[in-house]
Formats: C-alpha cells, sequence, structure tokens
C-alpha cells in the first residue's frame, strides 16, 4: 500500500509540472546555418530552406536534422509540399527545386528566367504559381515539371513578396501596394485596393498572406511602421498598427480564423538595450486571439537568457514562424532556429547508490538505454502504473547493455521489471519524456 500511495504522489507532483507554462527552446543541430522558410508536413516532419542551397528534414519534430546543400551560394526562399511525397523550393536567380521522394532527393527544373523567386502555392499539382522580383509570376500545370510566365502586371519593376490559396481563392502581394485577387484558381486576376496611393513609394509592402476558413490577414509595411490588415467578406478590411519604424521584419501564421502568432525583431540600439543581435534587434514572438479581444497581441514565454548570447544573425530580415497545432511550433530568426514546446534534454533518468540496480539513460525521444554493470539481462518489461504492459522483450544471449524502443510509449511514469540471467529480478521506476 505505500508503495501504490508513494506512485501515485510521484504521479501528482509530475502532473503539476507537466502543467507549468511551456518555453521557446534552441534547436541547437541547425546552429549556423542561414534560414529563411519553414514548412512542417504532419506532426512531426519539418522542413527548412535557406541560404546557401539549404534544405533540411527532420521527421522527429525538430530534434535531428538531415542536410543537403544544393546549387551552392543559390539561397532558397521558400518550400511547400502539395502531398506527402512532392515539394517543391524556390529561390534566386530562378531556381525551382522539386521533390517527388519526400525530400530525399531533389532535381532542378529549369526556366528562362533568371529574377529570384520569393514564394511559391498551389492548390493541387496541377496548379501551382510561383512570383519573384521584377513582376516574375510563374505557372504550371504539369506537376512543376514546365511553367509558363504569366504577364498579369502591367509594369515590370514590381518585387512579389507572397502568395497563397484557399480552394479556389488566392492573392498574392508586393511592394507599391500591390494586392491581386483570384476566386476561380487562377484563371483571372483582379487588382485590389486597400490602401489609396500606396503604389506611389516602393516601401509600401503587403506579404504574409494568411487565409483562413473565414478571415484573411496580412502584414502591410511603409517606412514608418507595420499594420496587420484583416477581412471578414474580402470587401471591407481593418487594420491597427503592429510596429513602428524600430521593428525589422515580421511574420505571420495564423492557426485558425482567431488564433494567430507573429515573430519579429525590435531595433534595440534605439533604447540602449544590450538584448540584442550583431545589428541592434531583439527577437520577439507573440500571440493573439483576435475573437476575445480584437486585435490584441500578448507576449509569450520566452527565454531571453538565450537572446543575450548573441546567437542571433547580423540581418534581420529573414525570419518566419509556423505551428502544426496550438502546442507545437518552429520559429527561425536566420541562423537560429527555436521550437515550442522548449525541446527536451534527454540524459540518465535515475542515479543510483546501488549499483547492482539497473541504470537507465533516455537517449532521445525514440530510445531508452537500460545498463546492468554486474548481472546480464534476458528480458525487460515495461508496465504503466495501472499495470498495463507496454513492452515484454527477450534475449537468447543476455546482455549487459540494451537499447529498447519507447517511441509508441505515451509519456508517463512506468515500472521496469527486469529479469537477469540467474533469475533475478529489478524493478526500476521510469519518467517517459
Amino acid at each position: 500500500m505505500k508503495t501504490k500511495i508513494h506512485l501515485i504522489a510521484i504521479f501528482l507532483l509530475l502532473g503539476i509540472y507537466a502543467g507549468k507554462a511551456q518555453e521557446w527552446g534552441y534547436v541547437n543541430t541547425l546552429t549556423g546555418e542561414y534560414m529563411r522558410k519553414i514548412w512542417t508536413q504532419g506532426l512531426d516532419t519539418v522542413y527548412i530552406v535557406g541560404e546557401n542551397g539549404l534544405i533540411a528534414r527532420s521527421t522527429d519534430q525538430g530534434e535531428t536534422w538531415e542536410k543537403q546543400h544544393f546549387l551552392t551560394g543559390i539561397a532558397l526562399n521558400d518550400i511547400i509540399f502539395i502531398d506527402y511525397y512532392t515539394g517543391f523550393a524556390v529561390g534566386e536567380q530562378g531556381a525551382i527545386l522539386k521533390t517527388t521522394d519526400a525530400g530525399e532527393t531533389w532535381k532542378q527544373i529549369s526556366i528562362t528566367s533568371t529574377s529570384n523567386l520569393n514564394a511559391i502555392a498551389a492548390t493541387g499539382l496541377d496548379n501551382i504559381w510561383a512570383v519573384g522580383d521584377n513582376s516574375l509570376i510563374l505557372h504550371s500545370t504539369d506537376s512543376g515539371e514546365t511553367w509558363e510566365q504569366e504577364n498579369i502586371l502591367s509594369v515590370t519593376n514590381i518585387q512579389l513578396t507572397d502568395i497563397a490559396f484557399r480552394g479556389n481563392l488566392g492573392y498574392f502581394t508586393g511592394n507599391y501596394g500591390t494586392i491581386y485577387k483570384t476566386e476561380n484558381y487562377g484563371v483571372t486576376w483582379n487588382k485590389q485596393t486597400l490602401v489609396e496611393q500606396a503604389d506611389s513609394d516602393i516601401s509600401n509592402t503587403f506579404y504574409a498572406i494568411n487565409i483562413m476558413e473565414n478571415k484573411i490577414y496580412m502584414i502591410y509595411h511603409t517606412i514608418v511602421s507595420y499594420s496587420l490588415f484583416y477581412t471578414e467578406n474580402q470587401i471591407d478590411w481593418n487594420n491597427y498598427e503592429v510596429g513602428d519604424g524600430n521593428y525589422g521584419q515580421i511574420a505571420l501564421f495564423f492557426l485558425d480564423d482567431n488564433q494567430g502568432y507573429r515573430s519579429n525583431t525590435f531595433n534595440g540600439l534605439t533604447t540602449g538595450n544590450s538584448s540584442i543581435d550583431d545589428n541592434g534587434y531583439i527577437p520577439n514572438i507573440m500571440t493573439t486571439t483576435m475573437g476575445e479581444q480584437e486585435g490584441s497581441w500578448y507576449n509569450m514565454d520566452w527565454d531571453w537568457q538565450s537572446i543575450i548570447q548573441g546567437q542571433y544573425p547580423n540581418n534581420s530580415q529573414y525570419l518566419d514562424i509556423r505551428f502544426v497545432n496550438d502546442t507545437l511550433g518552429y520559429a527561425i530568426f536566420r541562423q537560429t532556429l527555436l521550437k515550442y514546446p522548449k525541446p527536451i534534454i534527454y540524459g540518465k533518468i535515475n542515479h543510483l547508490e546501488d549499483k547492482s540496480k539497473l541504470e537507465l539513460f533516455q537517449l532521445s525521444q525514440k530510445d531508452l538505454l537500460i545498463k546492468s554493470q554486474y548481472n546480464s539481462i534476458k528480458a525487460i518489461d515495461i508496465f504503466d502504473i495501472s499495470g498495463k504492459q507496454y513492452a515484454n522483450v527477450k534475449w537468447q544471449n543476455p546482455l549487459n547493455e540494451i537499447i529498447i524502443s519507447i517511441y509508441n510509449i505515451p509519456m508517463g511514469i512506468y515500472i521496469i521489471k527486469s529479469i537477469y540471467d540467474n533469475n533475478t529480478v529489478s524493478i526500476e521506476k521510469f519518467l517517459r519524456k
């Protein structure tokens, strides 16, 4: 009875700990890369593209990464996947890359233009669009194998910044206040005017399009401020300032009509703040629930000590933020990759005075190392505190050191029963992180 009460007490304490506010934290495995854009695929897979042809893929929520550097020296600005296997990346000098094996390999698609491509979007493999500098608009109807240039704009000096679709509805944006809209998958595009005389200044730029089920959001930048524009009927647009001239770039991501996130950098040199990167910018992440308090943003928890360490880039132009759901997200500030919640630091689980007992090491989210110094292990059973069995593994030749996959075991408290080669038994508690 005492053992049972003790286990329940541990469980309750852990429940209290797990309920504490989560924080953002560094993902150190991509340190030193110059990143520009994030794409998430399902719950576990994350892609990042960036400078020097960087394409990075993680299949374990950002814990480990496989990296490629395609087209050395050419930066990649955006990435999408249309299905699990088929994806595209676009970048400088007209670079278009395609994968049909979930990012294992990529091939370059040839086009005639050498203008930079800044964004890509699609409604399916038969309707893919990419936009870039010098008013460049490309369209593919054959899974991205060939691309036709669409002459939609009347001038050729527009830097197009973003494009997005939701069903038949699509928008693309650019500087000089450029916004175009389609309601028929891009068959026709019509110019939209959200700000009078916005087309008179190159710095008046719309970007960061989020087309949700019932609302549309965009960021608008002028030389003196940043504003969030949003609409519910695609006719009447509301806006409010979300940053003044001290802000660097702003990235925007909405999970649904009302729940949104933004990342930005703030020029700390103007305020004498020392928590800055090499260019004087303080990285920041904020969230909002538009439906509860219209137009309000709230700071998320942040590990400011990490920011002070000076690991942020000397160019704050490139940043992005993307959430998988309301409990898992990623943000990049060019050279720095952050994850929410803060990544778990795995290591030794128990600290034993009696060396005849098992030593437990959680190596990753997937693997548990079990060691015995004096006896060889011939069988392992893992139970939760209710008695449900999660693992039963046996070895014909007993071992002193084994690794067990725990990927399908939920987080919580477990009991590990080890049977040694001399038929003695050891019991250890295990906290699955």
